[in-house]
């Protein structure tokens, strides 16, 4: 055997008993012994300050040379403040819920987009906002413009299965592509209009007391297909919400969204602004004076109040108040559709 083996071996020691001098004088008696372990397992539970009564074997490691430390050190660093290189080290700082896929987090200024129109639509009006894509294999072919555009911008796009999609998404109607975006940052109403001054027609839709995500979808898509500029809103942050974009597909990208605090006082400010402020009412009601929509005119400039409960306050403040006649058996349709109906006809007078 070589002489390296040999250094590498654990050396082993043969402790002698301090006081066993004579080791004949004090042999005892086997039930002797028996005794005096009993007993200090008793007295002190194992523990016992006493000297040991038998010889014991110990042994030690061998010295660590240098050579051994550098290798060592070639595979984990020793001065690690973790003992133990196999331990895990855990983040302490706080993080932004998963969207069902631990890989991924979205931060609070990010919001979630999934569907094909409404994936399109944020790529052509809001590309700058996109942080990531993921998308299914089968849909890479109708996204090759956004994948190429994320590429040359150094943005990462994942091809996932369905299923992790549906874990992001937390729903099946996701349309195999989801994207990551930034929020859009609502206007004031002061500053849409600034910004809408000069428009000779103009519709502004405000949304009262609708919180229903596929209702908001529904009033939006018919509001950018009729072709209204902004929407007011209480919470703007309703419209970053995936059930509505999806459902408007992908019509919350065309309106401004604005933030209004008071409805009242906005609706004072339109006025001041030239325009008709108009209240639709969901169905008609005997203690509301209301014109039905076939023998009303709209102006050019039509502030239109949408509410899914009948709000005295605002229809007090509003010029006028119309409504849509059913009959018996439907006295009243879903708000998003009646709101379609009253925005055909804006449309078609101006």
């Amino acid at each position: 055997m070589n002489d390296t083996s040999e250094k590498s071996k654990p050396t082993i020691f043969y402790a002698k008993n301090s006081y066993a001098k004579n080791s004949q004088s004090n042999v005892k008696s086997a039930k002797d012994k028996d005794n005096d372990q009993r007993s200090t397992r008793k007295n002190d539970g194992f523990r016992s300050n006493s000297k040991a009564k038998h010889d014991r074997i110990e042994t030690f490691r061998p010295k660590t040379t240098n050579k051994t430390i550098k290798s060592s050190k070639a595979r984990f660093d020793l001065t690690d403040e973790h003992d133990s290189p196999w331990q895990k080290k855990v983040r302490d700082n706080e993080q932004t819920p998963t969207f069902g896929y631990d890989e991924y987090r979205q931060k609070k200024e990010e919001t979630l987009v999934y569907s094909e129109n409404s994936c399109k639509a944020v790529f052509k009006h809001r590309r700058s906002a996109i942080v990531k894509l993921f998308i299914t294999q089968e849909m890479t072919y109708q996204f090759k413009d956004l994948i190429n555009w994320l590429v040359k911008q150094r943005l990462g796009y994942d091809v996932v299965s369905t299923e992790q999609i549906t874990k992001i998404t937390q729903t099946p109607h996701h349309g195999g592509v989801c994207l990551i975006v930034k929020k859009r940052i609502p206007l004031t109403l002061l500053d849409y209009l600034h910004e809408h001054d000069d428009n000779v027609h103009d519709c502004i839709i405000a949304i009262d007391d609708v919180n229903n995500p596929h209702n908001l979808g529904g009033l939006i898509r018919s509001a950018a297909f009729f072709g209204v500029n902004g929407v007011i809103l209480r919470q703007t942050n309703l419209l970053d919400s995936g059930s509505a974009m999806r459902v408007a597909e992908g019509g919350i990208e065309a309106i401004d969204p604005i933030k209004s605090d008071d409805f009242i006082v906005s609706i004072d400010i339109l006025k001041q602004h030239g325009y008709q402020v108009v209240a639709l009412l969901p169905c008609q009601l005997k203690s509301i004076t209301s014109t039905e929509l076939s023998q009303f005119t709209f102006k050019n400039r039509v502030a239109l109040v949408i509410f899914q409960q009948i709000n005295t306050k605002l229809i007090n403040c509003a010029d006028n108040v119309v409504h849509l006649k059913g009959n018996d058996n439907m006295s009243a349709l879903n708000i998003s559709v009646a709101a379609g109906i009253v925005l055909s006809t804006i449309k078609y007078q101006s």
